[in-house]
């Protein structure tokens, strides 16, 4: 295949990916009903229902832009020569095909981050504030970023140094070689991030002892599930919306509630989402999406 055939395919590939997205979406909002289906309707207010449809086009729509904006960018800067004008400001200081491939990439992670910045700021303190949601201080919004742009440098530099390498002296089998590399460290960041990672952006308390601690274990030994512990997470620092989330292995996994969940249901409605997180254990979600 020539290289102006591979082009041509990619860009297919971008486009009709985008496309494919975008009708999806679309046929969500349109799938939308206004009024509250007729078996909630003891049990879900309408005013919270309204306001929630309302969201779900508000972000939606703003998805769309971004989404835009994003392919329109990477098209344009693709067919104006950026990438060749790139690669050759940066080959003349002699850094080597790995110095110059991770400078390459550096560069244009940096140039996403900053055009992305204002789409964060306005999702954030704009978008989700007129809907009640936000909690996030400017100040965790900027060490987010601050700290997420670190780890990125520290295991997107290792592993792509690593990938590099291997395009430069494996040969024709590189590209294997560079897709086992990243399935390991893929598996091994599933692995640590419940210990390591998370709790750079999130504090993890244990679930204190009380009626809705007790109701959960008795819950996991009911179904044979081997809880050790069970974790709140400071939610409330970003965001009024409740969530829970199951991830790790072995003695690394995680269920997390947020604080937010727990201020606003009973007992009997949080076992009934820990049967929801414990429910992707039992039919080994994680061990198959990572095998997908």
């Amino acid at each position: 295949m020539s290289s102006q055939s591979l082009a041509l395919l990619v860009m297919l590939v971008l486009v009709l990916t985008f496309l494919l997205q975008t009708i999806a979406e679309a046929l969500n909002l349109r799938a939308l009903e206004p009024e509250v289906p007729e078996g909630f309707r003891d049990i879900y207010e309408a005013e919270a229902y309204a306001k929630s449809q309302d969201y779900t086009r508000a972000r939606t729509r703003f998805e769309w832009l971004v989404a835009s904006f994003d392919l329109v960018v990477l098209l344009g800067f693709w067919q104006v020569g950026g990438f060749g004008v790139l690669d050759g400001f940066l080959s003349a200081y002699a850094l080597g095909p790995i110095g110059t491939g991770l400078a390459f990439i550096a560069a244009l992670g940096l140039a996403g981050a900053l055009l992305s910045l204002p789409f964060d700021f306005y999702s954030t303190f704009i978008l989700e504030e007129r809907f009640g949601f936000n909690r996030t201080s400017l100040k965790t919004f900027v060490f987010d970023r601050i700290k997420s742009g670190l780890l990125s440098v520290l295991l997107g530099g290792f592993l792509l140094t690593g990938i590099l390498a291997f395009f430069e002296w494996a040969g024709s089998l590189a590209w294997f070689y560079a897709f086992l590399a990243v399935s390991v460290v893929s598996l091994g960041v599933s692995f640590v991030a419940p210990t390591w990672i998370m709790p750079l952006f999130n504090r993890f308390t244990p679930l204190e002892e009380g009626e809705l601690r007790r109701a959960i274990f008795d819950y996991a030994e009911q179904v044979q599930f081997p809880l050790t512990n069970i974790f709140v997470i400071d939610g409330s620092r970003r965001s009024t919306k409740s969530n829970a989330f199951f991830t790790g292995f072995g003695r690394n996994k995680r269920i997390a509630l947020y604080d937010t969940l727990i201020r606003e249901h009973a007992v009997d409605e949080l076992v009934g989402v820990m049967a929801h997180e414990i429910g992707h254990y039992k039919l080994a979600h994680i061990r198959t999406n990572i095998i997908i």
